[in-house]
């Protein structure tokens, strides 16, 4: 556990700091496993995918006269969530 009682000493506003970084209490996690952990974040990064799925093509390509495969913002988007997706999952 981090000590911040230093904070306290220098400043009122770094008393107001202190105060809120001992409401960060996440004791209450130390039970999931990291495995349960990366699974939440994959899942999140899934469901992300699918919202960005949902996303109606002639909004994405409004404004573009010519149209090609990369202004599709949507490829764009589920790669980067794709690369990622694959660095949580290896590590």
């Amino acid at each position: 556990m981090l000590n911040f009682n230093w904070l306290a000493d220098v400043s009122p506003v770094w008393q107001w700091v202190h105060a809120a970084l001992r409401q960060l209490n996440f004791d209450f996690l130390r039970g999931v496993s990291p495995a349960a952990a990366k699974g939440v974040f994959l899942a999140l990064f899934a469901v992300s995918g699918l919202l960005v799925l949902m996303i109606p093509k002639a909004s994405i390509l409004e404004g573009v006269e010519n149209p090609r495969w990369w202004h599709n913002l949507k490829l764009w988007a589920l790669g980067v969530l794709a690369i990622i997706f694959t660095i949580y999952y290896i590590f």
